[in-house]
């Protein structure tokens, strides 16, 4: 087994880890980054599911442009964010921006100044657009990383185990590309290795976005908040797979099951029309049981469950008739004159014309909205450990504004970063800080040899139906059903000389879907990217976070 040294371990290759490695090591900290992918090529930030990224940011030279941005991350919140964190990045956002610009990142200009669009959620426009997504961003990080040589990357590498000696995390285990197991001790360790999307059929998060920082943060004591609050929506499913942002339904597009039907109208009340439905959910893209946008996504599932969605599994969506003619005469107070050109470029450049053929789209996980609870210097309950990034809870709340989530990673990632070398500047690492291997009980599930790629696909089936969207006690006890079966299957498999690192994917997956499904059947509510269909609207008794650990 090798064993390295260094003063703080990133876990994660994406924005926020990156950021959170350039931040510790210009605290005077060397760093290892421990990443599964080759940077770059890993994690959600660079993941291309949308023709640009939406980035937040006040500006401080208009009074009270940051307090606004804080009190519409409050508001989207719903009482499950905390202010504190919140006060922090509406704070920290706006030199996030001109930190960027100087890295190289380019950020749409109008006139004299920046193009910003109002969206999901928001009271004004601040979304400032990357065109390409989160690439240019982890690029420029890359960049910066390559000009210190006190940063170590690791790739190819998963870290299974958290190490702690005396209550405190001193390092981690992980296995290399080769099946090899490491032990890096470290002063402070920072998790920011994303979200868990990938516990479900149909998402927009590459293979790696796999709950490993929630298992990892789990099974070490600590604690994660906010686990219900799983962010969905509505993408394109064929013929390639992208965000369908918000601002499309200002056109209103036309939507029909297998059999021709326009199906919206069976799933809505009575006093309402398809188009006043449409016109909601052009404020945002995700699904939010806070206003009547919701009866689009609960109508796309309920039809697709019911076996009427297209030959690739879908609802067929009729763009065409949104050319520049059409387009110029829709109302635009959400992006759609500027934004839509550059969507329909974007999808025509991988090859599918919007304006000459019909698509399917289908409901997605995202992202989470909660994750590991951190403090104000990106401390979890354990010390030692940091976080940053989707795998972070605290931020956000039962909705999150659109274009907080790139700013959160840079926001925290440098927080994190910073305080993780200040730490390990009083707590020395050591060559041998804590056991000589991992936990038994994980080990041996890094030896089985079942089938691993039927269970993740029964896991993300049962996912899917029941903990996306719509959500029951019956679905719900299903879905913690097939978990523990699913886990016990796992365990009980036979047992093999090599580690199966898919059968540590498994697992990563199993600990999130329980969190996540644990979560939900607890708040009896519906809250936010939260709908319980047996009990569908806000209980004021339950307007506080939930939390989650190995106590509950």
């Amino acid at each position: 087994m090798d064993r390295l040294v260094t003063d703080v371990l990133v876990i994660g290759g994406g924005g926020a880890a990156l950021r959170a490695a350039l931040a510790a090591c210009d605290a005077g900290a060397d760093v290892i980054i421990a990443a599964k992918m080759p940077l770059g090529l890993g994690g959600a930030t660079t993941y291309p599911v949308a023709e640009m990224a939406g980035y937040n940011a006040g500006d401080p030279h208009v009074p009270g442009d940051v307090e606004c941005h804080y009190q519409d991350i409050m508001a989207a919140g719903q009482g499950m964010a905390d202010e504190k964190l919140a006060a922090i990045l509406a704070e920290g956002a706006p030199e996030t921006i001109d930190e960027l610009e100087s890295w190289g990142v380019e950020f749409d200009r109008e006139g004299d100044g920046y193009y910003t669009f109002k969206s999901c959620f928001a009271s004004i426009p601040r979304t400032h657009v990357i065109r390409g997504h989160g690439e240019p961003i982890v690029q420029a990080l890359i960049r910066q990383i390559r000009r210190r040589p006190d940063i170590q990357s690791l790739t190819g590498v998963t870290i299974i185990e958290l190490a702690k000696k005396n209550g405190i995390c001193c390092g981690a285990w992980g296995v290399d590309s080769r099946g090899k197991l490491i032990y890096i001790s470290a002063g402070a360790v920072i998790l920011a290795s994303g979200g868990a999307s990938q516990a479900f059929e149909k998402n927009l998060n590459p293979g790696d976005v796999s709950g490993d920082g929630y298992m990892l943060a789990y099974e070490s004591g600590a604690r994660l908040v906010n686990m219900e609050f799983m962010q969905s929506g509505i993408g394109f499913s064929h013929p390639l797979m992208n965000i369908f942002n918000g601002y499309i339904w200002a056109a209103h597009p036309l939507l029909t099951n297998s059999e021709g039907e326009s199906f919206l109208e069976k799933y809505i009340p009575d006093s309402m029309q398809p188009e006043y439905v449409m016109d909601e959910h052009r404020k945002h893209f995700p699904f939010s049981s806070s206003d009547d946008s919701k009866y689009l996504e609960i109508a796309i599932q309920k039809e697709i469950r019911a076996g009427r969605g297209g030959r690739h599994g879908g609802i067929i969506a009729d763009l065409r008739h949104m050319k520049d003619d059409y387009i110029c005469h829709v109302p635009d107070d959400c992006g759609l004159h500027h934004m839509w050109p550059v969507a329909r470029n974007h999808m025509k450049d991988k090859g599918v014309d919007l304006l000459t053929q019909k698509v399917e789209i289908n409901v997605f996980a995202h992202a989470i909205n909660g994750g590991v609870c951190i403090d104000a210097e990106g401390s979890t309950s354990l010390p030692g450990l940091y976080a940053a990034g989707e795998v972070a809870g605290g931020p956000h709340g039962a909705d999150r504004l659109g274009g907080n989530m790139m700013v959160t990673c840079q926001v925290f990632g440098k927080i994190a970063g910073t305080n993780a070398a200040k730490w390990a500047g009083i707590h020395r690492p050591q060559r041998e800080s804590a056991a000589m291997y991992p936990d038994d009980r994980l080990w041996e599930i890094l030896h089985r040899k079942a089938d691993t790629q039927g269970l993740i696909h029964e896991l993300q089936s049962v996912n899917q139906h029941h903990l996306l969207i719509s959500r029951n006690e019956a679905g719900l006890m299903q879905v913690l059903g097939t978990v523990e079966r699913i886990g016990r299957q796992l365990a009980e498999s036979p047992r093999q000389d090599a580690i199966n690192m898919e059968a540590f994917r498994l697992y990563c997956l199993i600990t999130a879907s329980r969190l996540m499904g644990e979560a939900a059947l607890r708040r009896q509510e519906s809250r936010g990217a939260h709908y319980r269909e047996d009990y569908p609207i806000v209980n004021p008794k339950l307007d506080r976070p939930m939390f989650s650990d190995q106590s509950i």
